[in-house]
Parts: structure tokens; C-alpha cells; sequence
């Protein structure tokens, strides 16, 4: 089994017992798979931008002309906002298909239970270094 595959299939095992619309489960899947890559990409940015003087200069350049002096707030509703849209989509059309969504979900629910517990376990690794690399790494921007 997958790491998509416990993903979907847990959301889907999830909301089965709780007596909720399981079809849910795909939405909620699509939307923490585009949370997760989000969370990498922004890793990947703040890792480009210690490496690289310059794309930090250029990055700061390029939102100051297109946004001038707004909030940093504002900026990121406007950035964040289309790019998980965007990230959805993609999540939406590769990945949680309602057929790949219907697939994941039987195979998660015919594994044995160490096979989803070792499948689930990797996801929440995944989903939890991400972020927590991302906040040490933003904390450690703001001393750079």
C-alpha cells in the first residue's frame, strides 16, 4: 500500500464509521495532499533562498513591483490563495480522481492492520517534518 493510498483510504475509513458521506473523504484527502505539497514547495523556497543571495533579492524585487509596499499579510492571501487553488487541481485531476479515490480506499481497507498503521505512520512523518522543517527554517530566516 501507498502513502496516497492510507490517505484516502483512511479519510475514507474515517468518515465510514463516524456514518458521514464518504465521498468527503476525497476532498479532505485532495486537500491535505495540496496542504502537504504546499508546505513543501515553501521549503524548497526558503532552501533556494539561503543558498542563493541573489533569488532572495530578485524574489523581494519581483513581489515589491507587482505588489509595491502592501502587508506582507495581504501578499500572502494573494499568493497562497491561487497557488492552492492551483496545487488543488493538480491533486484533483492526478491524484484523487474519484476512480484513483474508489481504488485507494479498497486497498486500504482489504490491507492488514500493521500494513495501513506503517502506511499511515509514514503520511503524518511526511506531513509533520514538512511542517515542522518549515517553522524551524522560517524562525531561522528571520536571524539570517
Amino acid at each position: 500500500m501507498t502513502v496516497i493510498d492510507a490517505l484516502y483510504g483512511s479519510q475514507y475509513w474515517e468518515l465510514k464509521n463516524k456514518g458521514v458521506d464518504v465521498q468527503k473523504g476525497r476532498l479532505y484527502g485532495n486537500l491535505l495532499f495540496a496542504a502537504t505539497i504546499m508546505i513543501y514547495l515553501f521549503l524548497i523556497i526558503i532552501i533556494w533562498s539561503f543558498i542563493s543571495e541573489d533569488f532572495t533579492k530578485d524574489l523581494t524585487r519581483f513581489l515589491k513591483s507587482i505588489f509595491g509596499y502592501s502587508t506582507g499579510k495581504m501578499i500572502g492571501k494573494m499568493i497562497a490563495i491561487p497557488l492552492i487553488a492551483v496545487i488543488y487541481l493538480v491533486v484533483a485531476l492526478f491524484f484523487g480522481s474519484k476512480k484513483r479515490y474508489e481504488k485507494s480506499y479498497q486497498t486500504y481497507v482489504n490491507a492488514p492492520q500493521k500494513e495501513k498503521d506503517d502506511a499511515i505512520g509514514k503520511m503524518v512523518m511526511i506531513f509533520a517534518a514538512g511542517l515542522l522543517l518549515l517553522f524551524i527554517l522560517s524562525i531561522t530566516s528571520l536571524f539570517l
